[in-house]
């Protein structure tokens, strides 16, 4: 599938001071940490997706630039967590995810994977720096933009309004963002979310006074994070994870084709798909059929033959691979 992200959204020009402000996205009371929702999105464009969990949620949900917004997800969740939900969404688009502070973070795999080691990274060298420098880069504020804003003005303005000026900033790319924001954060991961959509990160040159706009190197940060990651506990695979809990799923499709519906199926539960094609043919059976069912609470099993069945198909498992092959 593929995914264009568009994380955030840029200004043209604003005046000095204007980064600051109150957001004009409209919210509903947000729940309160640890609540669980329930989310039936049928092809529902990822932007609109993103937009609800962002309506019910203590956290704001930020798409990479480089993903496409008008994706269409489909998803099913009952009594999940806001993270469990945005790691569902992301895997049914083939994304990552990360998680910084109120911000979780949906883009590409390698760029969410290194996002904390990056962020760690800054921090580090942000605390380096002398008290009276170091305070500019640590204050939280809470910036927004409107719709057409572009990010080299942005990240710039930004700075500015820190009393610092942006060095090769012509490094960032042309783009036009839609409105958006960013909660409460300091400076420093502020303009590390700001770039990471162009593979760009930031140097602070003390004597200059200047943050200088440079490519990001991801093999020192995946070294960096594996290094990070090797003295954390191990953690449980989604793997492990689906086999110490029975998961249940309640879904309903209409005039769907199986093999798509059988595609994001996969993605999301971590299957191996396996087809002989030459054998379905001979049975006068194709991925192509499409299909119309409902479960509720349905297992995997279960759910699998909610989907095949109605095309003259079946499966059988081997641990996560799955066989497709005509019904007997």
């Amino acid at each position: 599938m593929f995914c264009r992200l568009t994380l955030l959204v840029l200004l043209i020009s604003l005046p000095a001071g204007a980064l600051v402000g109150q957001s004009t996205r409209s919210r509903t009371p947000r729940a309160a940490a640890g609540a669980t929702h329930s989310v039936r999105w049928e092809q529902l464009p990822l932007a609109d997706a993103v937009d609800r969990l962002n309506e019910i949620s203590l956290s704001d949900v930020l798409i990479d630039r480089r993903v496409d917004p008008n994706q269409l997800v489909t998803l099913t969740l009952s009594n999940a967590t806001v993270d469990e939900v945005a790691a569902e969404l992301a895997a049914a688009c083939s994304l990552g995810v990360a998680r910084l502070g109120h911000v979780i973070y949906l883009g590409p795999k390698q760029t969410a994977d290194g996002l904390a080691a990056l962020v760690a990274l800054r921090r580090k060298e942000i605390a380096a720096l002398p008290d009276g420098i170091r305070r500019a880069f640590t204050e939280r504020r809470k910036i927004v933009w409107p719709r057409l804003t572009e990010p080299r003005g942005l990240v710039t303005r930004l700075a500015a309004d820190h009393g610092w000026r942006v060095t090769e900033s012509e490094r960032i790319p042309h783009d036009l963002w839609a409105a958006g924001e960013l909660p409460n954060l300091p400076l420093a991961d502020q303009l590390t979310l700001l770039l990471v959509g162009f593979d760009l990160t930031y140097h602070v040159q003390l004597d200059k006074r200047s943050i200088e706009i440079v490519p990001i190197n991801w093999s020192a940060i995946d070294s960096t994070h594996a290094n990070t990651a090797n003295s954390q506990p191990p953690r449980k695979t989604s793997k492990q994870a689906r086999e110490n809990t029975k998961q249940v799923f309640s879904l309903r499709i209409e005039g769907q084709p199986v093999g798509k519906v059988l595609e994001q199926l996969a993605q999301r539960l971590g299957w191996q798909i396996v087809v002989d094609e030459l054998e379905l043919k001979r049975a006068g059976r194709s991925l192509d059929a499409r299909v119309s069912f409902t479960v509720e609470n349905a297992d995997e099993d279960e759910l699998l033959a909610a989907l095949l069945t109605p095309a003259g198909l079946s499966a059988a498992r081997d641990g996560q691979q799955v066989r497709i092959k005509p019904q007997q």
